[in-house]
C-alpha cells in the first residue's frame, strides 16, 4: 500500500547472500489505482514491510513468481477495499467515501477511473497490516469479510498478520470503558483487530525461539520486542469450524479477566488461527541488514509454505487450498502446539499459550511434512 515500496538495490543485497540465483529479479507488479514503486521517501517506514514481505516470499517459494499488489497513489492511498475492488468489480459499489479512495481524484494523483475488476487473484494473498475493530464501522467491516468469503470459495486464501501489541490495538492502544476512546495501552478494554476477527481469513500470530535454545526445541509466543497479537472480535460471531477450540479453551483455561476486559461471551470469533516465526528475521533495507520482529513477518512465511502446498496440489491435477481455515480446525496435529508465552497488553498478562487453540498462538505453528500430507489427501 503507497507509500511503502521495496527498492531494488535492498532484494539484490538480500538475495546474493541467501538466494543467489535471484538477483536482479523482480516481483510481478500489479499497479492498482496509481500504486507505484516511489522512491522519492525513503527509511525503514518505507520500505521495511515491502523488503520484508517479498524477500522472504521470493526466497521460500523459488523459482514460483510471487506477484505485488501495489495499490493506491501517493496522494490518497488506499484501503482494502480498495483492492478488492480490482479483484471484483462488483464490489465496487459499496464503496464508503470516506474510507476507501474516489478516482478522479480533484487533489492530483491517479487520474481514474477507479481500478474495478480487471485484475486476477493470485492464490495465496498475505497482508500485513491491519486495523483497529473499534477503527470501523461494524456495518463495513461486516460487507468486506464477506467478499473475503466470496473471494475464498473461488480458491484464493487470505492471511492477515494479527498484530504486534498482544491483546491492545494498533500503537498498543486500548479502549477507555467510560469514554469508549483509545488510551495510553497501560489499561482499559481489550482492543482486537479487523480483518483479525473476520471468520473468512486466516488470521497469523507470532513466536519465537526461547532464548538460548535450539531451533528445534519448542517456542513460544513472541515475547521479544513485539506481542503476538490474538483475542476476542466484538463484531464477528463464533463460526462453527473454531466452536469447538474455542469451547474447549474457554472450559480448560479459562482467562482471569471479565467482560469489563474483553468479550468473553464465549460466542464470538477468536484469532489467531495459526502462528510462525515471528522474531529475529534479518532483512535487507535501505542498504543494510536489520532485525525484525513482528506478524508481519510471520504471515508472508505462512503465505510461502501454502503456496508450496497448493504447488504439489496443483502438479497432482487438484484444485488449490482456498479459504483453510476449516482445514485447519479438523486437523490440529499439523501443528506443533505452543504452550509457553503470553501476549500481553492493557496492563495485563494477556491472554497464555495453552496445550490446544488459544488467543495468542491459534493452533500453534506449521508441522509442514504433516500439513503437506493432510493436505495432498483432500480431494
Amino acid at each position: 500500500y503507497t507509500p511503502q515500496a521495496y527498492l531494488q538495490g535492498d532484494l539484490d543485497l538480500f538475495f546474493a547472500n541467501f538466494s543467489k540465483n535471484q538477483v536482479q529479479r523482480t516481483p510481478t507488479l500489479n499497479s492498482i489505482n496509481g500504486g507505484v514503486l516511489q522512491t522519492s521517501q525513503q527509511g525503514f517506514q518505507f520500505n521495511g514491510e515491502s523488503a520484508l514481505d517479498l524477500e522472504y516470499a521470493m526466497s521460500l517459494i523459488n523459482p514460483q513468481k510471487t506477484t505485488l499488489y501495489q495499490v493506491g497513489d501517493e496522494v490518497q492511498g488506499a484501503s482494502f477495499n480498495d483492492f478488492l475492488d480490482a479483484l471484483d468489480g462488483s464490489y465496487c459499489a459499496g464503496d464508503d467515501p470516506v474510507q476507501d479512495a474516489s478516482y478522479p481524484n480533484p487533489n492530483g494523483g491517479f487520474p481514474g477511473p477507479k481500478n474495478c475488476g480487471g485484475f486476477a487473484a493470485t492464490k495465496v494473498v498475505s497482508t500485513s497490516y491491519g486495523y483497529n475493530e473499534a477503527d470501523l464501522t461494524a456495518a463495513y467491516e461486516r460487507r468486506q469479510c464477506m467478499e473475503y468469503m466470496k473471494l475464498g470459495l473461488a480458491g484464493t486464501s487470505f492471511l492477515f498478520s494479527s498484530g504486534d501489541f498482544g491483546v491492545a490495538g494498533n500503537g498498543g492502544r486500548c479502549i477507555d470503558p467510560e469514554t469508549k476512546q483509545y488510551n495510553d495501552g497501560s489499561s482499559g478494554i481489550f482492543n482486537p483487530g479487523f480483518p483479525g476477527g473476520c471468520p473468512y481469513i486466516t488470521s497469523i500470530g507470532a513466536t519465537q525461539i526461547q532464548p538460548n535454545a535450539s531451533v528445534t526445541a519448542p517456542e513460544k509466543a513472541c515475547e521479544t520486542v513485539i506481542f503476538s497479537g490474538g483475542g476476542f472480535s466484538n463484531v464477528f460471531p463464533l463460526p462453527d469450524y473454531q466452536a469447538g477450540a474455542v469451547k474447549s479453551f474457554f472450559t480448560n483455561f479459562p482467562p482471569p479477566y471479565g467482560a469489563d476486559r474483553f468479550n468473553n461471551s464465549q460466542a464470538t470469533r477468536g484469532f489467531p488461527d495459526i502462528s510462525a516465526n515471528g522474531a529475529n528475521y534479518v532483512v535487507a533495507v535501505n542498504g543494510r541488514f536489520s532485525l525484525v520482529y513482528g506478524t508481519s513477518a510471520s504471515s508472508p512465511t505462512v503465505g510461502a509454505i501454502l503456496t508450496l502446498v497448493n504447488e504439489e496440489r496443483l502438479y497432482a491435477g487438484k484444485s488449490t487450498l482456498g479459504f483453510v481455515n476449516p482445514f485447519f480446525y479438523a486437523n490440529p496435529g499439523m501443528f506443533n502446539d505452543i504452550t509457553l508465552g503470553a501476549n500481553p497488553g492493557c496492563g495485563t498478562a494477556g491472554f497464555q499459550a495453552v496445550p490446544g487453540w488459544d488467543p495468542a498462538t491459534g493452533l500453534g505453528t506449521p508441522n509442514f511434512p504433516k500439513l503437506m500430507d493432510a493436505a495432498m489427501s483432500l480431494p
